[in-house]
């Protein structure tokens, strides 16, 4: 009676271990679906209303630099994507029509479902031509010179910058280097004859306020768009993300003590 009892104890504990062992790979993967999250989007032409299928959209972790594809967005523009790791992304729109480089980020939260509308805005004809002599600069070099200071205002530490290539814009991350000047800074104001603008071209002379004391003679490189790494380097124009719980402003992002050499257009 009692080897009985031994032996069917023995069996019940080789019983309990084989479906331990059997269950355990589908446990790890339940734990791992649930510390994960989805984003769940609608893409659209530039009159925010008219679906665009065929889109894949790309989402790049600011992270960890992985990259992640979408199947293309049905006849409704919609598109769906699972078991993303929590954190922020950059986003990308290959369509039909091209590439476009998303405006702000994309947040991922563990177990919840992020939502975006996004709608697809071409660049203007002279914005465009002055992308792509940037970002084929940017490409091959890392920094993208596109000026140089002419005269310096110690007075108001403000700087008249020649562009000489491409364009300039609010929010772009510089470098401005020269014999006895090395700094970075973000553009937060452009003055373009007495007045205000949000980018400067090529053969411009604008106003710029500096972080620190520059020499005449001393160039200014673009270096990147804060924390926005690259996914298309030539894009037609930008994925906006008009409504959603998923879009984070790039603002926030601070990006590390070397700077990312990335896409600098908005």
């Amino acid at each position: 009676m009692f080897e009985a009892r031994l032996n069917g104890r023995i069996v019940l504990c080789i019983f309990t271990a084989l479906l331990f062992c059997a269950l355990h790979p589908a446990l790890q993967a339940s734990e791992a679906a649930a510390s994960t999250g989805s984003l769940i989007g609608f893409i659209y032409g530039q009159d925010g209303t008219t679906p665009v299928s065929g889109s894949v959209i790309t989402l790049k972790s600011i992270a960890t630099g992985s990259s992640f594809e979408s199947v293309p967005t049905d006849s409704q523009g919609v598109f769906r994507m699972t078991s993303l790791a929590p954190g922020v992304y950059a986003m990308g729109v290959s369509s039909p029509a091209g590439g476009f480089n998303a405006s702000s980020m994309v947040g991922i939260k563990a177990n919840e479902t992020a939502k975006v509308s996004v709608a697809l805005q071409p660049y203007e004809q002279q914005v465009a031509q002055a992308v792509s002599q940037v970002n084929e600069s940017q490409t091959k070099a890392g920094e993208s010179r596109v000026g140089r200071i002419v005269e310096f205002l110690p007075g108001t530490v403000e700087g008249q910058v020649f562009i000489e290539l491409g364009l300039l814009q609010q929010n772009d991350r510089i470098h401005i280097l020269g014999e006895r000047t090395d700094f970075y800074q973000d553009v937060k104001s452009l003055v373009f004859q007495g007045m205000a603008v949000k980018r400067a071209f090529g053969g411009q002379t604008v106003q710029l306020k500096l972080i620190k004391p520059a020499e005449a003679g001393d160039i200014v490189y673009i270096v990147c768009k804060r924390g926005i790494p690259p996914i298309f380097l030539s894009p037609l124009g930008i994925a906006a993300i008009v409504a959603g719980t998923g879009a984070i402003t790039y603002g926030i992002i601070e990006i590390p003590d070397e700077p990312i050499p990335v896409s600098p257009f908005k």
